[in-house]
């Protein structure tokens, strides 16, 4: 009885081996080689080797997460986010989807301290934040030019010549 049914294993895998060489000699001109072709996806994830996500580039990307939760960025995003070695976003370069600015910014653990934004009818900033209410803010736009400093939450004059 079990040699009967032994034999008639190995007659299914060798019918089903051989059905797999005949596929793969007929379909051997497949080109897997992507190096010269543009490929179209919504979103990449690039992990660590612990699985953490690091890199997300993609449309309308996730929520930021934070100290081990999602909270919401007010609109949606696209570009390219990144996220430290515990998965918290520490910056990215995106644009908003909705108003159409172009942002890159850069985080800290506990919030952004770098953002360089350009509107898309022409103006920019860039603003820098520190600790104890410190900020540098630089900005052009057609009404005009901005520069302020900020130190210790206290606006610090500057003297024109």
């Amino acid at each position: 009885m079990k040699s009967t049914v032994f034999k008639i294993l190995l007659i299914l895998n060798l019918i089903v081996t051989g059905f797999l060489v005949i596929n793969l000699y007929i379909n051997r001109d497949i080109d897997l080689d992507f190096t010269d072709k543009i490929i179209s996806v919504r979103g990449l994830v690039v992990t660590d080797s612990l699985g953490v996500e690091r890199v997300i580039i993609g449309s309308n990307l996730p929520d930021p997460q934070g100290h081990g939760y999602r909270f919401s960025r007010g609109s949606e995003v696209t570009g390219v986010m990144l996220y430290d070695s515990e998965g918290q976003e520490r910056g990215g370069y995106v644009t908003d989807n909705n108003y159409g600015n172009i942002f890159l910014t850069l985080d800290s653990k506990n919030s952004q301290r770098a953002l360089f934004i350009a509107e898309p009818q022409g103006s920019a900033s860039l603003v820098v934040w520190g600790n104890n209410g410190n900020k540098i803010s630089i900005g052009a736009s057609d009404q005009g030019t901005q520069f302020e400093i900020i130190e210790n939450g206290k606006k610090k004059e500057l003297n024109e010549k």
